[in-house]
């Protein structure tokens, strides 16, 4: 997996204002004789100091989406989270109807057209498979949490996927209602645009309210789903405030990141990697676009 980044360089956790700099994630880096026999025989090219007026700035990272099932190091675990909630809200668990998996239910969303109300979250929570088709159900909690067919809340609708998007919504059916609420947080207050050095909160399936800083924005990540790999835009990268901390991990995809200061979101949740401990997003107001939905703000 390769992640190229545009965003401001940092120095010492601070970010330089009058500095931009171009940073390359790369899954090995390559010294001395390694790196020149990898150039010799094309497997790879040195990324230059600069491209045009700006610097480069290279470190490793892997990145995975986000979502828990079957294969997953990490355990399952239960909590309120992890239960049937009536009414529904932002950060709890949520599946489709054809894998032992969960991720996370991210918000109150409507549909430009119609008006009706949907559930938002990831392209691989609510989907998952290419052959994936609207109608098919979606429960809460997602099924390795126990939810099942007497669960179902809703069906797949659509996705972003076609527009290199981790997106997608899923149309309630009526048998329990949505609110806009985060799980522990509150409601959303408005959409913002993503911005260098901004603080932000989530609530999440996985990990539950994990706070962060916005260090990259209008990334593009080349994330493998199964045998397949995609280039998703609009990528939004989010360390932990401070060192050692956490910010997301397997079963947050599809939670939603807040500006911590308004309440406004910013990101839908998609991916992360735990060497370096870092968030991946999609900037929510392309997501919006690429769906066609609004964010449900009213409480």
């Amino acid at each position: 997996m390769t992640l190229i980044e545009f965003g401001f360089k940092e120095q010492e956790g601070r970010l330089l204002e009058d500095e931009l700099a171009v940073r390359f994630h790369v899954r090995q880096k390559l010294y001395g004789h390694a790196l020149e026999m990898a150039v010799e025989t094309g497997q790879t090219r040195r990324i230059p100091e600069k491209i045009g007026m700006f610097q480069t700035d290279v470190s490793e990272g892997t990145y995975y989406p986000h979502r828990w099932g079957w294969g997953t190091q990490w355990p399952t675990t239960s909590n309120d989270r992890a239960v049937r909630t009536e009414p529904m809200r932002g950060g709890i668990s949520i599946s489709d109807e054809y894998h032992y998996a969960y991720g996370t239910l991210g918000g109150l969303v409507r549909d430009r057209m119609s008006g009706a109300e949907l559930i938002l979250s990831n392209w691989h929570v609510l989907a998952v498979d290419w052959w994936a088709r609207p109608g098919q159900r979606i429960f809460q909690p997602g099924r390795l949490d126990g939810g099942n067919h007497t669960q179902t809340v809703a069906t797949l609708m659509r996705d972003g996927m076609s527009q290199n998007l981790d997106a997608a919504v899923a149309v309630l059916n009526g048998q329990r209602r949505l609110i806009n609420e985060q799980l522990g947080l509150g409601p959303i207050r408005g959409v913002v645009q993503p911005k260098l050095g901004l603080e932000v909160i989530k609530s999440g399936r996985r990990t539950g309210i994990t706070r962060g800083r916005v260090v990259a924005v209008e990334g593009v990540a080349k994330i493998r789903y199964g045998y397949v790999e995609r280039l998703i835009r609009h990528v939004v990268r989010i360390e932990p405030v401070w060192a050692g901390g956490e910010v997301s991990g397997p079963g947050d995809s599809g939670a939603i990141w807040l500006e911590k200061a308004t309440m406004r979101a910013l990101g839908l949740h998609f991916a992360g990697s735990n060497m370096p401990e870092e968030a991946l997003a999609l900037d929510m107001l392309s997501v919006l676009n690429a769906l066609n939905i609004d964010l449900v703000t009213t409480a």
